[in-house]
């Protein structure tokens, strides 16, 4: 998967955990998924669908890191997975692809986001299209948490075929 796709997310979501949750975060080496099992205790799942591409995103995060974020933006000390976190990653969910969405406008493609689902536990993740998922992990002061992105290119690849 090209950079142009990934660097988005990487920057989205430095952004949004440095202004929300005075936090940093590293990310290494993206990696191909081989299953759907989910990477963390909550994640958010968010269909993309455009004119010339579609995909999926989901941001998975450990419980000690989902703890660590959620204290942080509510300015609370949360010490076990409850509502809020679950809220929290439906926000940041939002927050991610909406952020991700307008830089990849700007590298011109145009998506449209769809309300995102929440799995908790041990429930499969469910990509919108089929393809290679590459994981991007990354590492917080609390903990991991990883973004999931996929993209089905045969629409951009058909259309500039016949253009």
């Amino acid at each position: 998967m090209n950079v142009e796709y990934i660097n988005p997310f990487v920057e989205t979501i430095n952004h949004i955990l440095a202004t929300m949750a005075s936090m940093s975060c590293e990310y290494s080496k993206p990696w191909l998924k081989q299953d759907d099992a989910p990477l963390g205790v909550v994640t958010g799942l968010i269909p993309m669908s455009g004119d010339t591409v579609k995909g999926s995103l989901a941001i998975s995060f450990s419980e000690a890191a989902i703890l660590c974020i959620s204290s942080s933006m509510l300015g609370e000390e949360i010490v076990e997975y409850d509502d809020s976190c679950r809220d929290l990653t439906g926000e940041l969910t939002n927050m991610l692809s909406g952020g991700a969405r307008k830089l990849l406008w700007e590298k011109g493609f145009d998506f449209h986001m769809a309300q995102p689902q929440l799995l908790s536990g041990e429930d499969m993740i469910a990509h919108e299209v089929a393809g290679p998922v590459m994981v991007i992990p990354f590492q917080t002061k609390a903990g991991p948490f990883f973004i999931e992105v996929v993209f089905d290119h045969s629409l951009r690849q058909a259309q500039s075929y016949y253009q």
